[in-house]
């Protein structure tokens, strides 16, 4: 269509108030290698060649200051994982005219490159969702069973991507799964991407320190330039 432009937007997950961390400082707010946990996601959206907005979904007294630092849109967030990406989705819906794809990351999985954000974006052109997918190395049971096929398995995690019209008309905030693209029909055309190696989520404070000597060994002694 003459004129038609497509959008990319990266929503960043960033509302959870860290119960598991401790303290009353979200974890992704914590400082990794001198910056924000949650900076090495908005810096590695900032350099993708094919990210055109960012908005970060966040609790009200993280807005102004985030906003302010980062210069990002921030909106706020709601109780749970599924509201707050629905609100960011309605805010899209509103707000712009044109969206193809979303690309949706968790503010304390700070191992984001701009290579992962636009290799979503290009599968997407063939498929209806790409997710971040792990093989399970560990021996994996169920109770009720002597033997599981643990090869039958996989582990979901963030970041994810969506055709935007497609996840908007399947997803619901009031859902009780947590994994977005289980939302989607049976027939959902999905990619799994299993080359996201060290999707490390900063979860308990100890993280922080192993973290840190990820970063080190993959990107040099300052980290802060990834």
């Amino acid at each position: 269509m003459e004129g038609y432009i497509e959008m990319n937007i990266v929503i960043i997950l960033s509302g959870g108030s860290g119960l598991r961390f401790g303290g009353e400082l979200p974890k992704q707010y914590h400082i990794l290698s001198g910056k924000e946990v949650i900076a090495y996601s908005i810096d590695s959206s900032l350099k993708s060649s094919l990210a055109e907005e960012i908005i970060i979904i966040a609790g009200a007294q993280h807005i102004d200051r985030l906003a302010g630092t980062y210069g990002v849109l921030c909106i706020e967030g709601g109780d749970s994982r599924n509201e707050s990406l629905k609100k960011g989705l309605d805010y899209i819906k509103d707000k712009y005219s044109i969206c193809e794809k979303v690309f949706i990351n968790e503010a304390a999985r700070p191992f984001l490159t701009a290579q992962i954000v636009d290799n979503y974006y290009r599968l997407l052109d063939e498929y209806d969702a790409v997710i971040t997918a792990q093989h399970i190395t560990d021996s994996l049971g169920r109770d009720g069973e002597a033997v599981t096929n643990r090869d039958e398995y996989y582990l979901v995690q963030a970041p994810e991507a969506f055709r935007f019209d497609y996840l908007y008309e399947h997803f619901a905030a009031d859902s009780p799964i947590t994994a977005t693209v289980q939302q989607l029909p049976p027939e959902r055309n999905v990619y799994n991407y299993f080359d996201f190696k060290n999707n490390m989520k900063i979860t308990y404070p100890e993280d922080l320190h192993h973290a840190e000597q990820i970063m080190r060994q993959f990107c040099g002694e300052d980290a802060r330039e990834r």
